[in-house]
């Protein structure tokens, strides 16, 4: 499989919309990998991971051809994942496509129902939604899929996602800090360590310990604890993901080396790892 970046930052973005901190001038000023846009991926062109306010900007900016997928993931209804309204453009007279057979979306209970106001409302007939059930595997065109929940408030339903094809899996875990322990006791199950973990340190070098997010520390002990419940082992990529400027040394050229150190890959916008 192969899993590409569009998006690697958190709400704000980096710089931020309405920031002139010293990291968001930086990045502004040093453009490449510093610039950060919000969150979302895309496995094998095929699977779409999140329907962000700046899924227009990384069509423009990585090519993918959004236009020819019919499967997406929604990890949770926070505006900064989900923008449903965008889903207008989809239908017949704004999008001239070769095959209108139906865009397949996939989430819990928040996203979905934001989803289905929009597709109800707008009468979107070529878009399908489907409710999803935790800890049970479901079909996603060619991807088996396996949603747990996280750790990022009640309020948005989030989840995390197993993806797994022709034998190898990705761990997608943006949005949120420790499991909740229905989680660990899937992970626990697996038949065989995950291939790749992408892991949220939307704080960086901070010392935060709230719920929803993690530091580069927290990442370091998560995956200290994956490893012992056999959900990963020394031939599991991991990497960070989701960041935000308000994390301590987080601008590209500060942290990559300090997350070398600790045995982790830092994602970019447009990054590509081949699973």
């Amino acid at each position: 499989m192969n899993l590409k970046y569009l998006g690697t930052a958190a709400a704000e973005g980096i710089p931020g919309v309405f920031c002139e901190c010293e990291t968001c001038k930086k990045a502004l000023a040093l453009g490449g990998r510093h610039i950060r846009t919000r969150s979302q991926a895309v496995i094998d062109n095929a699977l779409l991971i999140d329907l962000p306010a700046d899924t227009y900007l990384h069509y423009l900016q990585h090519r993918f051809p959004l236009y020819s997928i019919k499967q997406c993931l929604i990890t949770h209804s926070h505006a900064d994942h989900l923008y449903p309204l965008e889903l207008e453009m989809i239908k017949k007279g704004y999008s001239h496509l070769s095959d209108y057979s139906p865009l397949h979306i996939y989430s819990d209970v928040d996203g979905y129902n934001k989803l289905s106001e929009v597709v109800n409302y707008y009468s979107i007939g070529e878009v399908r939604l489907h409710l999803i059930k935790l800890n049970k595997p479901f079909a996603a065109g060619e991807y088996t899929v396996t949603a747990l929940r996280a750790a990022h408030g009640r309020a948005s339903s989030p989840v995390v996602y197993i993806i797994e094809k022709d034998g190898k899996s990705i761990f997608y875990s943006n949005d949120t800090s420790e499991y909740p322990e229905e989680s660990w006791a899937y992970l626990r199950t697996l038949e065989k360590p995950l291939d790749l973990i992408s892991l949220d340190c939307t704080e960086a070098c901070n010392n935060a310990e709230y719920e929803g997010h993690l530091t580069l520390d927290r990442c370091a002990a998560l995956r200290d604890e994956l490893i012992r419940a056999g959900a990963a082992n020394a031939h599991t990529q991991f990497i960070l993901n989701h960041f935000s400027h308000n994390g301590k040394h987080v601008s590209y050229d500060e942290f990559v080396p300090l997350a070398k150190e600790r045995g982790f890959a830092v994602s970019y916008d447009g990054m590509e790892v081949e699973v």
